[in-house]
């Protein structure tokens, strides 16, 4: 009716309008859907909860430390590892300069022709006894023109001697070098054109190059059967040894206090000082050796005697050997004295330009030892 109120709809027989009704279907139909997206999420959920867990379960606990450093071994030898240049200015402090004499020292016994200068040496060196009484481990040693040698304290080895890369012991040579360093410069020739007369003379020596007073020794032990002056030798001296050998001694400058014809003298006993008497064109030494009069090559007395190891030593030495030359390769070489801080001026420390802190040694087998 116009002007009138709205009508209502009528209730149904269970008493529910039909507006009421649709409400309650469409709340059922809702919670219904509502049910089924909740089940699919909680099973996608719980799976990836699972899939987390193993992957957390094969990783380990999160931010686990990573497993302690094994201790160091008491027993492991401590090493120093250094490289110099033999001849270079500079002495370095102890008891770094203990351990280069020492490696020099072993080296200019074994080496064929001596240690020269310029050589450059790398060691490994005990360090418990390096401040004392410094015992070389490994050297390696390389001189201009020449292959790398290497050699080894092997403890296995009865004697204790060195022992080469081959595995043969370096037995001691009684005849020592007669200068401190050798630097041949003109080799034994029967055929050699002579620098002064300019014609073809046999060179009976071997000449060594040295500043005027570089001290002269003894290479054995002997009777001194000539001191003075002999032509073209200038000041020379001579020595009979035991063994039927006569060394001598040329173009001295001057001879040693009170040396005179007759007297004994020791192995690397002095005897003179390097010159340029008699026919000569510079200061050097003139080493010969003769047996009855005939001369022969003096260096071949100061070469090297070597002597296989047992059988039963061999895989032992090359177990060590191994650890040994793995550390010589890790050492630098020194460096040349342009390259120093503060250039070329600054006195050269040679054992200083490579040098490690004490360190343990490659592996166990190698023990301090008692």
């Amino acid at each position: 009716m116009p002007g009138g109120s709205p009508k209502r709809p009528e209730p149904t027989s269970d008493g529910w309008s039909p507006r009421t009704e649709a409400s309650v279907w469409l709340g059922l139909g809702l919670l219904g859907v509502g049910v089924v997206w909740f089940t699919v999420r909680a099973v996608e959920i719980d799976r990836s909860l699972d899939a987390a867990s193993r992957q957390l379960a094969s990783a380990g606990p999160p931010d686990a430390a990573p497993p302690p450093a094994p201790a160091p071994d008491a027993g492991a030898e401590q090493h120093i590892t250094l490289s110099w240049t033999v001849g270079a200015p500079g002495e370095p402090a102890e008891p770094l300069a203990s351990v280069r004499r020492a490696a020099e020292e072993l080296l200019a016994r074994r080496l064929p022709h001596g240690l020269r200068r310029g050589a450059v040496i790398r060691a490994v060196v005990e360090a418990a006894r390096a401040p004392k009484e410094p015992r070389v481990l490994a050297l390696a040693v390389r001189a201009a023109g020449q292959p790398e040698a290497r050699f080894y304290r092997f403890d296995g080895n009865a004697t204790g001697r060195l022992v080469d890369e081959e595995g043969r012991e370096l037995v001691p040579n009684p005849w020592q070098a007669p200068l401190a360093t050798l630097r041949r410069t003109s080799p034994f020739n029967p055929k050699r054109m002579h620098p002064v007369l300019h014609r073809v003379r046999p060179h009976e020596g071997t000449d060594y190059g040295a500043p005027s007073g570089t001290p002269v020794y003894a290479a054995l032990e002997g009777s001194v059967s000539w001191v003075g002056p002999h032509g073209g030798h200038g000041n020379w001296v001579a020595i009979q040894h035991e063994n039927g050998v006569e060394t001598g001694y040329a173009h001295l400058s001057r001879f040693a206090a009170g040396l005179k014809r007759g007297d004994h003298v020791a192995t690397h006993q002095l005897v003179g000082y390097v010159g340029s008497t008699g026919r000569s064109t510079g200061p050097h030494l003139h080493f010969s050796a003769s047996r009855n009069g005939v001369y022969f090559d003096a260096e071949t007395l100061l070469a090297m005697r070597l002597r296989e190891l047992p059988a039963d030593q061999r895989d032992a030495f090359r177990a060590e050997k191994g650890e040994l030359d793995r550390e010589l390769d890790d050492i630098g070489d020194p460096l040349p004295a342009a390259s120093r801080p503060g250039g070329g001026d600054e006195p050269a420390s040679p054992a200083n330009d490579s040098v490690s802190q004490p360190r343990a040694a490659a592996s166990g087998a190698r023990r301090q030892r008692r």
